[in-house]
């Protein structure tokens, strides 16, 4: 075995037949890194000229030396004790040689097989791989929060069969009926392209403000977008509100009560009209009707404040490997009521069932599943589509200079002890 630097295709060829493959190990993202800041090189095995384990590989100068970080990676088999030691000691000599302190890592493998509520099922277990790692010199980072880790630890994701209905009565009933609803009141989805990035960071930007967390910027978004989409792997996938639809659903919805009153008299006037049955159907039909005059009435009104379709909110997805993947979203606060993600997550869905991606991936819930979380109402938004926990491994770190990484950490840590003072 041989520890070498990949040519650029060598790495595609091999990321592509890798089986726990992750966008963020791809050259895509590299070159996105690289608009960052980052140096983006690719490293790996050989043996007999055929590649056994490859990653992309970023580094940064951070406190006299570099940190060096494989995200979501490094590719290879886990399983195979003897490539995993000889890849670890190769990029530790490497990382060291190269004028690094510390290597990070967080592979894209799942640690347990778990259920909608987080409890073990007991299908698979891969702690195993911790243990290793941890025997070779890397630390496992305690992510008792989503913050602590660079990237999330903690996912909920949907594993797709070809059948919409199978994973429709997975869902809770709520999750159902909102999607029905929304269908009614005219919500449709639009794919966006370049010249929607700016209306993407906008979203994104009144969101953070809303739900207080950091908004990335338009330069962000638009070099992700920029380099992604030359490879197809991302899409830009707007929520709207259609005014002439919904005004469409109304009508059909106001015919079905005029049919039904024309029915009624029919049979009255036959002598066969169950009169306490037909007053409370009246009944209905009046506050039916009542609603639909008043959702009319907002509905000019917006139209006349906002045009024929409205934008209610977006979600930037992913495209890669086997999954579709929700990887930052956002909507407009005027228009919450709406609930647009409901909507945006059912078609991609459908679109990931029809072109074959075998898992739906909403992405980050928080490490803790507690109801008195204040993130827990993202988590059973997200658990009222079915599917089920997805714990990675986690992220690990390999001090290669190590009294320059502990005073850099204990320094790290005071600061963080005067913030919260």
């Amino acid at each position: 075995m041989q520890f070498v630097q990949l040519t650029e295709k060598e790495f595609k060829d091999f990321s592509k037949k890798y089986k726990n493959k992750c966008y963020l190990q791809s050259t895509n993202i590299a070159e996105f890194r690289k608009k960052q800041g980052w140096m983006a090189e690719y490293v790996g095995i050989k043996e007999n000229k055929k590649v056994l384990a490859a990653t992309l590989l970023l580094s940064k100068k951070r406190h006299l030396k570099k940190e060096f970080y494989t995200l979501r990676g490094p590719q290879l088999d886990y399983n195979d004790e003897k490539l995993l030691n000889y890849f670890v000691a190769a990029l530790k000599k490497y990382v060291k040689e190269n004028d690094g302190y510390f290597l990070r890592i967080d592979p894209y493998i799942e640690a347990l097989s778990l259920d909608k509520d987080g409890n073990p099922t007991g299908e698979f277990d891969n702690t195993i791989i911790s243990s290793k790692l941890k025997k070779l010199g890397f630390k496992e980072v305690k992510a008792y929060k989503m913050s602590d880790t660079v990237q999330a630890k903690f996912m909920y994701v949907i594993d797709l069969t070809d059948n919409l209905d199978s994973v429709m009565a997975d869902m809770d009933s709520k999750t159902r009926q909102m999607i029905r609803k929304n269908e009614k009141q005219g919500v449709t989805i639009r794919v966006g392209d370049s010249n929607d990035v700016e209306l993407f960071e906008d979203i994104m930007n009144k969101t953070s403000q809303r739900r207080n967390f950091n908004d990335r910027g338009l330069e962000f978004y638009q070099n992700m977008y920029n380099e992604l989409i030359k490879d197809n792997m991302i899409e830009l996938v707007f929520a709207e509100l259609d005014i002439q639809l919904a005004r469409k659903n109304l009508n059909a919805e106001l015919k079905e009560i005029e049919s039904a009153k024309e029915d009624r008299e029919e049979k009255r006037k036959a002598g066969k009209c169950n009169e306490k049955k037909a007053k409370v159907k009246e009944q209905e039909e009046a506050i039916a009707l009542e609603k639909i005059a008043k959702k009319n009435r907002e509905l000019a009104e917006l139209e006349s404040k906002y045009g024929k379709k409205i934008t209610l909110g977006g979600i930037l997805y992913i495209l890669y490997g086997n999954e579709v993947a929700s990887l930052f979203g956002g909507c407009y606060e005027e228009f919450k009521e709406y609930q647009c993600f409901y909507t945006i997550h059912y078609e991609m869905i459908k679109y990931a069932i029809k072109n074959k991606y075998s898992r739906y991936n909403f992405y980050a819930i928080n490490n803790t599943l507690d109801k008195n979380d204040s993130q827990y109402g993202i988590y059973q938004f997200k658990r009222g589509f079915g599917g089920h926990v997805m714990e990675l491994l986690g992220e690990f770190i390999l001090p290669v200079d190590k009294p320059l990484y502990n005073t850099i950490k204990l320094l790290s840590h005071l600061k963080e002890k005067i913030k919260r003072k």
